[in-house]
């Protein structure tokens, strides 16, 4: 039995919570029913498109960090960065070569979390 991905669980999450429908939700992207059901279990092999993304949002009513959180994981699940953030890095190459000392050397969360501590002057609660 295939589970379903983080987006899919999160999907599901979010739409039970706006009290919609599969069918409901699907009318938001043009899509039926069955294609937010396969997307909730697992059985789609690709998130929606960015525009999609963008609707589904919209019709769940989703908060600044529930959407960004929603396209994370829709991007995690194209093998890929939200278009925002592969801007970014693209713009701040030093970034690039940041993550890559991290894959090199191992980084684990709670030293990202002093580094992070470290730039921010002490203010990374601010900033997280």
């Amino acid at each position: 039995m295939t589970e379903p991905s983080d987006f899919g669980r999160f999907l599901k999450e979010r739409r039970m919570a706006a009290h919609l429908t599969q069918d409901e939700l699907a009318a938001a992207i043009n899509k039926s029913g069955q294609y937010i059901s396969n997307i909730e279990k697992g059985k789609n092999n690709a998130p929606p498109n960015p525009s999609d993304i963008e609707a589904l949002i919209k019709k769940l009513g989703l908060s600044n960090d529930e959407a960004n959180l929603f396209k994370a994981k829709a991007s995690a699940d194209r093998g890929r960065l939200p278009n925002a953030q592969m801007e970014y890095l693209m713009k701040h190459r030093k970034l690039l070569e940041l993550i890559n000392y991290g894959l090199e050397n191992n980084i684990n969360d709670r030293r990202w979390a002093e580094l992070l501590s470290a730039v921010s002057g002490g203010k990374a609660n601010d900033l997280a």
